[in-house]
Parts: C-alpha cells; sequence; structure tokens
C-alpha cells in the first residue's frame, strides 16, 4: 500500500479493477459508454425473448389441453348417439 493512499482509496482501486475485470470477461469495455449500452440492449433482448419463449409455451400447453378437451367431447357425443 502507498503510504500517501488511505484504506479506503486502495479498496476502491481493487473493486475498480475487478469490476472492470468481470465485465472485461464478458466482452464489455465499461470504459466505452457504447460497449455498455450494447450489452444492456442484449440483456433486454434476452429478457424479451424469455418473456416470448414463457408465453409461447403457455400457449402451446393450452393448443394441447384443447384438443385433448376437444377429443373427449367429440368421443361422447358418438358415443352417446350411438
Amino acid at each position: 500500500m502507498n503510504p500517501c493512499q488511505s484504506e479506503s482509496e486502495v479498496i476502491e482501486a481493487a473493486v475498480d479493477k475487478a469490476v472492470k475485470k468481470t465485465f472485461a470477461i464478458l466482452g464489455v469495455d465499461v470504459d466505452k459508454p457504447e460497449s455498455v449500452e450494447e450489452f444492456r440492449e442484449d440483456l433486454r433482448f434476452g429478457k424479451a425473448m424469455r418473456k416470448y419463449a414463457s408465453h409461447g409455451f403457455m400457449a402451446f400447453i393450452a393448443v394441447v389441453f384443447a384438443g385433448v378437451a376437444g377429443s373427449i367431447w367429440y368421443g361422447l357425443v358418438h358415443k352417446l348417439k350411438d
């Protein structure tokens, strides 16, 4: 530790270095605003895709349920006609 630096300055420098290194691993240069904004847009896109996938799965379940219910109804109606 440099005698001119306080303990909090050393901690802050270490934290800044750790954050920059972590984001560098993710491919983001935190010193470039356009790089950070691109990363944020990627996260938003991932969130949107996750929501659409969830809604799509629910729609699939609804279609399967409607198909099963329709098959049962069709079977019952034909059985009662005989």
